[in-house]
């Protein structure tokens, strides 16, 4: 058992510095590579990617707390839907539909109701650094671009008269992103992303390629 076990281990081991090996010879081979042809084949122009995400955690403005011990809350989001097309190997341009709701009910027999909706769109423009990173299956990047965002608010009083009152918020932002994307097959992959969007800090999913 012990010579099984030895001999198992010596063939694991020897198999897992041939991968090692491997590795670092297709990394020599790659940085050779002359920078302007250099591709790991993580990204390249002829790349359309669709993403779906969540972020964290819900800076969207539905995110309102009310003192007291009456609150029912119900939210959901922020949600994402991206999209980014390549325009050369390295570069990409997209953008993204993000949205958040809120349900607030307080207040005696909790008559009071506020409905908050968030919703952001945003243009990107993204750097990929599949020229400096050998990895066809990792994608990092980096981008910025410029977004808007809408917070609709309505409030209604059932308890006195029942009033009601519905205002919105306009804003322009700067957007900075940076993030990676792990593909487990050549059309299918997860992501995580952090930066400001004025949504969230951090925002994770899956991506779809084309």
């Amino acid at each position: 058992m012990k010579k099984k076990i030895l001999t198992l281990t010596l063939a694991f081991s020897a198999g897992l510095l041939a991968v090692t090996e491997a590795q670092a010879q297709n990394g020599k081979a790659f940085y050779k590579t002359p920078y302007k042809s250099r591709n790991s084949g993580s990204f390249d122009r002829s790349a359309s990617l669709l993403s779906f995400g969540i972020g964290f955690p819900n800076n969207s403005g539905t995110g309102f707390d009310y003192w007291g011990g009456n609150e029912k809350r119900l939210g959901i989001g922020p949600g994402y839907i991206k999209y980014e097309h390549g325009i050369t190997d390295e570069i990409g341009i997209g953008g993204y539909v993000a949205g958040a709701a809120a349900r607030y009910k307080y207040g005696p027999d909790r008559r009071y109701t506020d409905h908050i909706f968030s919703v952001s769109i945003g243009a990107m423009g993204y750097y990929h650094f599949n020229k400096l990173i050998p990895v066809r299956k990792l994608d990092v990047y980096a981008g910025a671009g410029v977004g808007f965002r809408n917070i609709s608010y309505s409030y209604d009083d059932d308890y006195n008269g029942k009033f009601s009152d519905d205002r919105s918020d306009f804003d322009v932002m700067p957007l900075f992103k940076v993030g990676a994307r792990y593909y487990f097959t050549r059309m299918f992959g997860v992501y995580a992303e952090g930066g400001y969007d004025n949504m969230s800090d951090v925002n994770l999913g899956i991506t779809l390629r084309f």
